[in-house]
């Protein structure tokens, strides 16, 4: 449903929180499927844009929207994230959970996308972030594993003291639990397996399903317990 290690109990809580109305404008970059925009503008009403590279995934997050009559409230354009053009504060929102690589690689990637949801959203308005934080001091194994960029760069206090240098007031967070995790992790190996094992002569599949086995014991060795993911809920000055 999301791609990130975050249950729906929670994605509700976390809508429910947005300070939004009948009127507001959200915007969610990196939206995927478009699950988490699709559930605010369900609950708050108003009117929300959905940007991601993935067409397949605009695609979906457009037969969704269809399907639960908010097709006329919620636009998906597949884009990149740096190519996307809004007015300064055009805005009472911007959601990006989980890709703020869609604003530049490494460790600009948290910054970039701060500055851009400033730039989108107006004064007052609200911004919700995804990331990654590390739970402990990562074991060089495990970052080897991971590559460059790691894509991880702070431990959790960390991730939310950065935005609020930047301007940013911290109104909430929330982390995701083992369980969250396990289902994130799991289920994505689950659908490999099954795609592997229904075409067991296909070669790109097999190498696929090696490379997950590989991932999965890195998960349960070092991941696990290292790798944790934020959910940071602020609100613009003014």
């Amino acid at each position: 449903m999301f791609n990130n290690p975050i249950g729906s109990e929670k994605a509700d809580r976390l809508v429910g929180l947005l300070p939004l109305g009948p009127e507001s404008r959200t915007l969610d970059a990196g939206c995927g499927t478009g699950e988490f925009l699709l559930r605010v503008v369900a609950r708050h009403g108003g009117c929300g844009i959905g940007i991601d590279q993935d067409s397949k995934c605009i695609e979906a997050a457009r037969q969704a929207a269809a399907e639960r009559a908010l097709a006329s409230r919620c636009e998906f354009h597949a884009v990149d994230a740096n190519e996307f053009e809004a007015a300064r504060g055009a805005f009472d929102a911007g959601i990006c959970i989980g890709s703020t690589h869609a604003f530049g690689a490494g460790d600009a990637a948290y910054p970039n996308t701060i500055a851009r949801l400033q730039h989108w959203v107006r004064p007052g308005g609200c911004v919700l972030l995804g990331e990654g934080y590390w739970k402990q001091e990562p074991a060089p194994e495990y970052l080897q594993l991971l590559g460059e960029p790691v894509g991880i760069y702070r431990d959790h206090a960390a991730n939310i003291a950065f935005a609020e240098q930047r301007g940013l007031i911290p109104l909430y967070a929330a982390v995701s639990s083992d369980d969250e995790w396990d289902h994130f992790e799991w289920t994505h190996l689950l659908k490999i397996r099954r795609e592997a094992e229904a075409e067991p002569e296909n070669q790109a599949l097999a190498a696929r399903l090696a490379r997950s086995r590989v991932w999965r014991d890195g998960y349960l060795r070092w991941g696990r317990s290292t790798m944790g993911f934020g959910l940071y809920l602020f609100r613009m000055p003014g």
